[in-house]
């Protein structure tokens, strides 16, 4: 960490060259946050730092890697040199977090996170979450090391999908390259667990400011890699191998076979990459064509769906997905508006929707493949869904 407090109760910041000189005249330093003792450590290798004695019982405690550090203190001095209003390493009591830094612009307030460490997606979602109780935006940072793209696709550990920012369906990942870029990484399509196509862009520090940045918007739809993108991966969802057994993809899977049909056979309405499912471990395919067969039998009983047709399921699909129960309700919403843009569902102005056509079920993988090819460019999603704001 690089702030601390003096034992008259001064706060200092290693990154702030007018304070180097009090440093230096003191001893003893104290954690803003538990009043512990702490270490300034000064070395050839590291950036100096202030650190907890071991054992430490401090919420805000644990060891930072010099990748860490150095980018904490990139990033702060990128946006003090914006003349932002920035703090470094604020302490939040009531969510026991420490945000890297915390940045207020006209368009709110950010928390900007440095995750250097593979972490859980349950941590991830976790601290967004809490950051958003506060009225807070999260951006996670990735280090550049992270970036592992070829091509156009770009490989992804578990977590790295949930650090995604949401900004009216334009999702990111951001990569700093220290000293000197941000990258980002624009996600237009669901590949595997572990990839997404996306389409990237790189940001000098120098010339660049953060709401510059969040402003940025991606050319998705003017990327016909996508359509592609979102056509292969059907293609091997009709062709290739069977999804992993999971306790939901076996649901799934059997659910479709009461219905003579074989996971190879889904429905072609199923299967398609929508902004929130960067929230979701299961693949389209399984809770898509798990939320499709379920509205093909409201469907059966009445003319008219609502939301409130639809609640039981969606608490059914967050216990299945093991999401909080408002994220499902965004990933059906955004699902509900596919099914419009496919012209398979009417929305009316009473938000209610009806069936616009008879769904026809694939007889063959050829033939499913095959309409899979008519839905895909009304698949390509535009920069206008909601979502939450991290």
């Amino acid at each position: 960490m690089f702030t601390a407090t003096s034992p008259s109760g001064r706060t200092v910041s290693l990154l702030m060259s007018t304070d180097h000189a009090y440093i230096d005249a003191q001893a003893h330093w104290y954690c803003p946050v538990c009043q512990e003792r702490l270490q300034l450590k000064k070395g050839h290798k590291r950036r100096p730092h202030f650190s907890h004695l071991a054992h430490s019982k401090c919420p805000s405690s644990h060891a930072e890697s010099q990748r860490h550090l150095e980018g904490k203190a990139v990033l702060y001095q990128w946006l003090r040199e914006q003349g932002a209003d920035v703090q470094l390493e604020v302490f939040l009591p009531a969510s026991q977090q420490r945000a890297d830094i915390l940045v207020k612009t006209k368009s709110g307030t950010f928390a900007i996170e440095y995750q250097c460490s593979a972490v859980s997606r349950e941590q991830i979602r976790a601290r967004t979450e809490d950051y958003r109780a506060l009225g807070i935006q999260v951006i996670w940072v990735l280090p550049y090391e992270r970036l592992r793209r070829k091509g156009k696709t770009l490989h992804l550990q578990t977590w790295e999908w949930e650090a995604t920012w949401h900004a009216e369906g334009d999702l990111r990942l951001f990569y700093l390259q220290a000293p000197s870029r941000l990258w980002e990484a624009h996600l237009n399509a669901y590949l595997s667990p572990q990839k997404a196509h996306a389409h990237f862009a790189t940001h000098p520090l120098t010339s660049s400011t953060l709401e510059k940045i969040l402003a940025h918007k991606s050319t998705l739809t003017q990327d016909p890699t996508q359509r592609q993108a979102l056509l292969a991966y059907k293609e091997n969802c009709r062709y290739g191998k069977r999804p992993p057994l999971t306790p939901f993809s076996t649901i799934v899977q059997e659910r479709l076979l009461r219905h003579k049909m074989p996971i190879h056979l889904h429905p072609s309405e199923a299967g398609w990459f929508l902004p929130c499912q960067t929230w979701v471990s299961e693949s389209p395919l399984l809770w898509q064509s798990w939320l499709y067969v379920q509205l093909l039998q409201h469907f059966e009983q009445q003319t008219f769906i609502s939301r409130q047709t639809l609640q039981a399921d969606e608490h059914e699909l967050a216990n299945d997905l093991q999401l909080p129960i408002e994220r499902v309700q965004l990933l059906v919403e955004e699902y509900l508006r596919l099914l419009v843009r496919l012209r398979v569902l009417l929305w009316h102005p009473d938000d209610t929707f009806s069936l616009f056509r008879i769904s026809h079920f694939p007889g063959s993988a050829d033939e499913g493949f095959a309409m899979d090819q008519r839905y895909a460019e009304a698949a390509c999603f535009q920069i206008t869904s909601v979502a939450l704001g991290s």
